[in-house]
């Protein structure tokens, strides 16, 4: 991808037919922010939503580039993602991180996560939550504990095999008032994820970690 820098070549990528040229274009838009080419990412999505499910990853792929780049344009699809709410889904995940991004005001605006709190899947809770910590996000003293009430023991009773969903918050906990988090912070260490564990330990000492 070294060589794909003008908007052109990124352009031709995303209009290719083959998923492979879309998934390389997706990518690059994720490192190198091209406001130009939101219609082109949308229809670029589009045209994977007609294609076999062997292309899921692209799908993702486009959806996670739509959530950096902020295609505010790609709000309705990812509306209807979440709308639809599919408990184990890979892109209800990466629709839940994307949505937070492109309806959000600034990095303190959660109000899209207060909205579905109480009825977010994990899929779509896990991604929605992912967007606190990879954006380190700043809400509000009072949101904070609305969220972390609410999210206490989500993922609880999931089952093995699958990610603490839980992760993005307690990764975003490290730069939050530390007398709101704390006893949040022990819950998720006592419940044994590593990953979390591992977040939740650093947060309790204000430290972000570089996230997975």
């Amino acid at each position: 991808m070294g060589n794909c820098k003008s908007v052109d070549e990124i352009k031709s990528l995303l209009s290719s037919k083959k998923t492979t040229d879309v998934r390389k274009a997706a990518k690059f838009l994720q490192k190198n922010l091209m406001p130009e080419l939101e219609d082109f990412v949308i229809d670029a999505l589009q045209n994977e939503l007609l294609r076999n499910q062997k292309s899921w990853e692209t799908k993702c792929e486009l959806i996670h580039c739509i959530g950096i780049n902020d295609y505010k344009k790609a709000t309705p699809f990812l509306e209807c993602v979440a709308n639809i709410n599919e408990e184990f889904d890979t892109i209800t995940n990466v629709a839940g991180r994307a949505l937070i991004r492109v309806k959000r005001k600034d990095k303190s605006d959660v109000s899209e996560l207060l909205k579905r709190l109480s009825t977010m899947g994990y899929s779509l809770g896990y991604g929605m939550l992912d967007a606190l910590g990879y954006d380190k996000m700043q809400p509000n003293n009072e949101d904070i504990k609305t969220i972390i009430d609410a999210v206490w023991d989500f993922g609880k009773n999931i089952g093995k095999g699958f990610c603490d969903p839980r992760y993005g918050l307690v990764a975003a906990c490290a730069g939050w008032e530390p007398s709101l988090v704390r006893d949040f912070l022990l819950h998720c260490i006592a419940t044994g994820d590593v990953p979390v564990k591992y977040v939740a330990e650093n947060s309790l000492k204000g430290k972000y970690v570089k996230l997975r």
